[in-house]
């Protein structure tokens, strides 16, 4: 894939992520300011923003074609060897500094036919 293709690639993913994680940000204000009146709501809608802001962000990468791969509990793996992008969800620096995601470019260098032992 061309340079040009990858970089229009990674901003569209920028964008989408950018784009969700702000309306989680406002999701989590909303839920803030219910809490002080109603505790039982605003418990549900915190649930609710969840799965829906998880389940946008899944679709989002599957839509550019990304794998999914489970890392640990505070990190996610989203591969896509077609635009040689990886793709960090959640991820936690090992200084403790929390990132919302990481994109990360790579190279296929090739796939080995079978490993003999």
């Amino acid at each position: 894939m061309e340079p040009d293709e990858t970089d229009t690639i990674v901003q569209e993913i920028r964008t989408t992520l950018d784009n969700l994680f702000l309306a989680e940000k406002q999701a989590r204000l909303q839920v803030s300011a219910l809490e002080e009146q109603q505790y039982p709501l605003a418990a549900t809608f915190e649930m609710v923003s969840d799965m829906d802001t998880g389940t946008a962000i899944e679709e989002a990468l599957d839509r550019f074609g990304f794998e999914y791969h489970s890392i640990d509990e505070d990190a996610e793996l989203w591969i896509s060897d077609e635009y040689g992008l990886m793709v960090f969800l959640y991820f936690t620096d090992p200084d403790g500094r929390y990132y919302n995601y990481r994109i990360v470019t790579f190279d296929v260098v090739g796939e080995e036919e079978g490993v003999s032992t």
